[in-house]
């Protein structure tokens, strides 16, 4: 009796300490603090339609850099709840001068909790909201400021050339979750508002946002403060919204469209000769864009700002575009001449402006689906930059593809389709995406596809859309242009290149009566995947590189297939022209030889994209050890003689494995570790270096646009 009573006393004393234990834990963990939701997105319970920011930035001491703020957020109702989740983390605010109002009803805050993972502040009210109806949620903040740009909002300064005083200057980067860092918001991609801003700061500055300044007010608190208050913004998401304070001196410009948009590019005073180009090429480039999409942007300004140590290459805010100074800057040259630094100015400006359709215009519904945003951006950026400088936007998809490629390669292939958001492989997936698009317009013709592109636009216009929405609209635009074969569907035929990794290699071979046509996995001859294959090609005896749609077609049900022509001996055939299909082509040992012939006697009876498609497909499979040396040596020695920028450029991407950049002694000891040695290789490869850079230096020569 006296053990069963001491085992009861032992067993109440351990349950006492196991709970001493478990509050102990849960003081040290703030399981207070534990949230009631934790999914990876919001709930679907309410809409955000509106915000009404009214902040203040203080810059006039370096030492007390802040701004504080008040928003109001204009929400509807999905969904009956009690609780509110919105996205919070970084800046300070007062709980308790958080409200919620409908009318004549105000649910009165019972609780606030923090998921500090997911960066989530959950509201909890007295009682439940009411379906379809209207809130506003009205909520301080304030945070000091550095030069920190995770905080979404932060400063930087540049130093007076004449005095070198350090002249200080606020800006946003939101892209792509910081606006939750700087103040509280619904910060998904899918969840577009309106936005009023209404900036206080010195009267020194100047204020930046989306729109432009509405009217400006005296500011009765503080003294030599004014209110810059701005126009309404359309729709837009939270990562799009931007404001900036700063005494820069800016261009003014106008694209030439029937509504004319005005344009300021803006950097500090010392820079301002250096933004002339970018001045000038972007109302240009605006009004091509136009011309291509026939879509007119409903803006009436576009702000570009020129600034130091920016996050990112640049960022495509509706209306205020931001730039890093380091790709942005040209001193400016005598004469007419386009410099290498131009042209990639015009590129980094091209891709922005395209944004503005493509990312502001129409979203996308979450981030895994930025492939298709970016991949449309610089396909359009290509064609609005060739409309300035003929042939330099197609150099530049030549480069996507090729690097595209080579990365695959090197990777052993990459899906565009991810259930993460992409990070580390973003550029590359972007290029591989951009090659799927070139290859879907080729496949469909310009016609059909800018139809669909065009009314995608249209309907999805200030609103998420997704992959699917895309692809319907090209299904659509090719039913009505009768443009694929009876039983074929877009999406079919995308998802299994979006959806799988790597890249085909489609062989072909010489049988009696024809051609034999088969596909395989380009970089894993185990693999059983097979793809939608629109194939395009022609004959020595006619040949024609300019009809591009497709002549046949490989699918996962027919990987193989025969083609009857009457295909003379000694007539070579090339497939898959102007390289506008993202596969690689392998011939037999007659058709190599053929093509060698051609290319020695005169290459400029074969297409300079088919030239470099020709020489980047030959150094791919010589490296999988699919041909021999000997047949490559045959098709490349024409090189010597090559004059143009693509095949020079598939040459040296494809001895260097893809390394960019590398100097040409690297390049060719990498050539030779590869397994391809000899003094005389060495000297082959030198000598097509030289003449790779004395086409980038012919850049020069370009006409300047005008």
């Amino acid at each position: 009796m006296c053990l069963l009573n001491y085992g009861i006393k032992n067993s109440v004393t351990h349950f006492q300490l196991l709970i001493v234990f478990v509050v102990f834990l849960c003081l040290v963990l703030r399981c207070e603090n534990i949230p009631v939701y934790d999914e990876p997105r919001l709930p679907a319970t309410v809409i955000p339609f509106h915000y009404n920011i009214q902040l203040i930035t203080h810059l006039e001491n370096s030492s007390q850099f802040r701004y504080e703020g008040v928003v109001n957020i204009s929400i509807h109702i999905q969904k009956e709840t009690k609780e509110l989740v919105l996205h919070a983390a970084g800046f300070k605010m007062n709980t308790k001068d958080i409200t919620l109002w409908c009318n004549d009803q105000a649910p009165q805050l019972v609780k606030v909790r923090f998921n500090r993972r997911r960066s989530y502040m959950v509201l909890t009210f007295d009682k439940n909201l009411s379906l379809s109806r209207f809130y506003t949620l009205r909520m301080s903040f304030r945070r000091p400021m550095s030069d920190d740009s995770q905080a979404g909002y932060f400063v930087r300064h540049y130093l007076d050339r004449e005095t070198s005083r350090k002249n200080w200057y606020s800006l946003t980067h939101f892209n792509r979750n910081s606006i939750r860092n700087t103040m509280p918001s619904f910060d998904e991609p899918s969840l577009r508002a309106t936005f009023n801003v209404t900036h206080g700061h010195h009267k020194r500055y100047q204020s930046f946002s989306n729109m432009k300044v509405l009217k400006v007010l005296p500011n009765h608190q503080l003294v030599d403060y004014v209110w810059s208050v701005h126009e309404t913004s359309p729709p837009i998401p939270t990562y799009l919204l931007a404001f900036a304070l700063n005494n820069f001196t800016c261009h003014f410009s106008q694209s030439a469209n029937a509504k004319p948009i005005s344009f300021r590019t803006c950097s500090p005073a010392g820079q301002v000769r250096e933004t002339t180009f970018a001045a000038q090429v972007a109302p240009q480039l605006l009004t091509h864009f136009e011309e291509i999409l026939q879509v007119q942007l409903p803006l009436e300004k576009i702000d570009q700002l020129v600034v130091d140590n920016y996050p990112t290459a640049a960022l495509e805010n509706l209306g205020l575009v931001v730039y890093g100074s380091k790709l942005i800057l040209e001193s400016e040259q005598p004469g007419r001449s386009l410099t290498r630094t131009q042209l990639q100015t015009m590129e980094l400006v091209a891709h922005e402006m395209a944004h503005m359709w493509f990312g502001n215009l129409l979203g996308l519904e979450w981030w895994t689906d930025l492939w298709l945003l970016e991949g449309l951006s610089v396909f359009l950026q290509s064609l609005a930059i060739d409309g300035l400088q003929p042939r330099m936007g197609q150099r530049m998809l030549v480069r996507n593809r090729e690097s595209a490629l080579m990365h695959e390669t090197r990777m052993g292939g990459l899906k565009l389709v991810q259930r993460t958001m992409p990070i580390a492989s973003d550029t590359f997936m972007f290029k591989k995406a951009t090659s799927l698009i070139v290859m879907l317009c080729s496949t469909l013709g310009n016609t059909t596809f800018f139809d669909g592109l065009q009314r995608h636009l249209w309907q999805h216009t200030y609103e998420s859309s997704t992959p699917d929405d895309f692809l319907r609209a090209m299904q659509l635009a090719s039913e009505r242009h009768d443009s694929l074969p009876e039983g074929y569907d877009v999406k079919t035929i995308m998802n299994i290149w979006t959806m799988q990794s790597g890249y085909p290699l489609v062989t072909v071979s010489r049988s009696e009566g024809g051609l034999d046509v088969v596909q395989s996995h380009a970089l894993n001859e185990n693999s059983t995947e097979l793809w939608w294959i629109p194939l395009t090609f022609t004959i020595q005896g006619s040949a024609d590189f300019q009809h591009t749609l497709p002549k046949a077609w490989l699918t996962p049900d027919q990987p193989q297939l025969h083609l009857n022509l009457s295909l003379p001996q000694n007539d070579w055939v090339i497939f898959n022209l102007q390289a506008l299909g993202y596969y690689r082509v392998q011939y037999d040992e007659l058709n190599l030889k053929l093509l060698a012939k051609a290319l020695f006697n005169n290459f400029r009876n074969i297409h300079v994209l088919n030239r470099a498609q020709i020489v980047s497909d030959i150094l791919f499979l010589r490296r999988q050890g699919r041909i021999s040396w000997s047949n490559a040596f045959e098709v490349l020695k024409y090189i010597l003689d090559e004059d143009e920028y693509e095949p020079l450029m598939a040459f040296v991407l494809g001895v260097t494995h893809g390394f960019w950049g590398l100097s040409p002694d690297t390049s060719i000891s990498i050539a030779k570790w590869l397994g391809i040695a000899g003094k005389w290789y060495a000297e082959f490869i030198s000598y097509t270096f030289d003449k790779f850079v004395m086409q980038e230096q012919s850049l020069n020569t370009l006409d300047t646009p005008h």
